[in-house]
């Protein structure tokens, strides 16, 4: 079934809820709060369907001190019923609510004129207020002119929602959902709801909570009421999920894991340049709040680009629209455009702004190319851009002189093979029989990827030969280059004594790959010249053994523990639990009690 968000917006007291309440039956101030003072509080949430369409209302508070709770359910508008008492016309809070929805992009307006029943110049008044919209930026739809005592004119109503075609969500969105509401029922456990606005999302589906960084299985999926297997955008969606109503919030995100990291900054497009430098504001998207600083990067004729600084960690995303309040008052809106901390100079943020708020997405590439000397990623290319990886690498193979690495979603300009040679050939420079692979040039330059290397090892014929899967100077023996780097290895180990050099760092003091570096360890190990005691502890054999034969004559006249053989042998922590854990498995001499060792009696 196709589901329309729609929601309502205007002044205290001009019959939001009581419209809705026409509609579909549902009153939606039943907080003792709300009836005693006979104004809407909370958000609420109801709906209204035939066989073809599902209408999810979302009433929002109108009094000036909720406007909080107001913009946090507009995020969610597809169409917003615009409620204004035709007697009183256009009053603060209908100014204000239509200030967030322009932010917000909610350009999609019903107008209902409400409480006609009590007007006495209903065209008189109905032209002064269209007159008064004029200044903002709406689509107006269709204008109604309602009473909740004239059952015609909201049947008239309700007939026209039910027709209306619903908007069709982006089939390649990833499902991002904030949480509005978390408890836990009996018997049934965690529910949260809130408005699916991007993506879909699936019964059983693993999904992962940015906040507390937890992966969480749904369990269930409902519509009002309704079980469902599947839904996506755009839908009012109660998730039952495996985890502790206690470890979520309001506010908190739920989307797929790996797509979206948080940061303290972005930078963003605001739609006012009268805003100050160095303010502190409140800033507001889907149903999380977070105190920000503002820092002007450049202000234009009516906008004005920004750095935003948070008092914590955020995951946004690229094209989000945000409210910006001042002492508790609407002050802007605007656009995420760099949702990923990107370090740049002054003039070159502003270029990038600029391409970002044009979606120019080729000229954004190219930007990209030419800034990271060492290459960009495209991992995060939805929460950059809004673009899959897909559409990420297909804008990145229009690029000129780059290479695409595309398992690791990378992209380099071909000026930095110059930078990797030059690194290939300094290994070279310092150990003329070093042993290397695209792999183990990889681990070593953390810019590089193992496809970038392997591209790059390939055009240096000139300078390498290569043998299974292993580059080395050329005119070298192959054979003849593993034995020295065999001999080179044990000599090493032999000088480092009850120090030995971890593995990986050792491999990379004699330029050799990490799977002959393995092979020769093993090797070393098999012919018992080298004693492996854990994953990255190998020491040679007769260095062991005079260090137990020191053990040994020690226990005579005292017992050993780790404090006592660290500070006697001036040996770190890691080496000396190794070396008494070696004692205690292979001396039955030896006895343990309360981690000190002594000889048996």
């Amino acid at each position: 079934m196709d589901s329309i968000i729609v929601g309502t917006a205007g002044h205290i007291d001009h019959g939001k809820t009581s419209l809705i309440k026409a509609l579909n039956g549902f009153d939606g101030d039943n907080l003792k709060e709300e009836q005693e003072k006979g104004i809407t509080i909370n958000l609420s949430f109801s709906h209204l369907k035939n066989s073809n369409t599902n209408l999810a209302f979302i009433d929002v508070p109108g009094h000036e001190n909720l406007i909080k709770t107001m913009i946090s359910g507009a995020f969610a508008f597809k169409i917003c019923l615009f409620i204004i008492d035709i007697n009183e016309g256009l009053k603060a809070q209908s100014i204000e609510h239509l200030k967030v929805l322009e932010f917000l992009g909610v350009k999609d307006i019903i107008l209902i004129l409400s409480k006609v029943d009590l007007c006495e110049n209903i065209e008189f008044k109905k032209n002064t207020i269209l007159k008064e919209l004029q200044s903002y930026k709406i689509n107006l739809l269709k204008i109604f002119l309602t009473s909740i005592y004239d059952k015609k004119s909201t049947e008239e109503l309700k007939k026209y929602l039910l027709n209306l075609n619903p908007k069709k969500c982006h089939k390649d969105f990833v499902f991002r959902y904030f949480i509005d509401r978390v408890f836990s029922l009996k018997g049934i456990g965690t529910i949260v709801t809130g408005s699916l606005n991007e993506g879909k999302i699936s019964k059983n589906e693993k999904i992962y909570c940015i906040e507390n960084q937890k992966d969480i299985i749904v369990k269930n999926i409902q519509i009002h009421d309704i079980n469902v297997d599947q839904i996506c955008a755009y839908n009012r969606v109660a998730l039952n999920l495996n985890c502790n109503y206690y470890d979520l919030k309001k506010g908190y995100i739920l989307t797929k894991k790996g797509l979206f990291r948080s940061f303290k900054s972005i930078d963003v497009l605001i739609f006012s340049n009268k805003i100050k430098h160095k303010s502190e504001l409140e800033f507001c998207t889907g149903s999380k709040k977070v105190n920000a600083k503002l820092n002007i990067i450049k202000e234009f004729e009516n906008k004005t680009y920004a750095t935003l600084d948070f008092e914590k960690n955020l995951a946004l995303c690229f094209d989000d629209r945000f409210i910006l309040l001042e002492n508790g008052r609407v002050k802007s809106g605007g656009i995420v455009l760099n949702s990923v901390s990107e370090p740049l100079k002054k003039d070159a943020k502003i270029q990038f702004l600029e391409l970002l708020e044009q979606k120019e997405f080729n000229a954004i590439f190219e930007f990209l190319k030419d800034t990271h000397k060492f290459g960009f990623g495209l991992l995060s290319s939805y929460q950059r851009f809004k673009l899959t990886h897909q559409e990420a690498l297909k804008l990145a193979k229009n690029l000129s002189n780059v290479f695409i690495d595309e398992k690791g979603l990378n992209v380099y300009n071909l000026k930095s093979q110059d930078e990797l040679k030059n690194f290939i050939k300094f290994i070279f420079s310092k150990n003329k029989n070093a042993l290397i692979s695209a792999n183990s040039i990889s681990l070593r330059l953390s810019w590089a990827s193992e496809e970038f290397c392997a591209y790059t090892l390939k055009q240096m014929q000139d300078f390498l030969d290569f043998k299974d899967g292993i580059y080395f100077l050329k005119g070298q023996d192959f054979e003849k280059l593993k034995e020295k780097n065999y001999c080179e290895l044990f000599e090493i180990l032999k000088k480092e004594g009850i120090r030995p050099t971890a593995p990986y760092n050792l491999y990379e003091q004699l330029g050799l790959d990490r799977k002959n570096g393995d092979t020769i360890l093993k090797k070393l190990t098999k012919e018992n010249k080298v004693i492996r005691l854990t994953h990255n502890i190998f020491i040679e054999k007769q260095a062991l053994d005079l260090l137990m034969d020191n053990f040994l004559l020690l226990l005579k006249t005292q017992n050993l523990d780790v404090n006592f053989i660290k500070n006697y042998f001036k040996i770190s922590r890691k080496y000396a639990i190794a070396y008494l854990e070696y004692l205690d498995n292979n001396f039955k001499q030896v006895k343990k009690i309360n981690e000190k060792r002594m000889l048996k009696c």
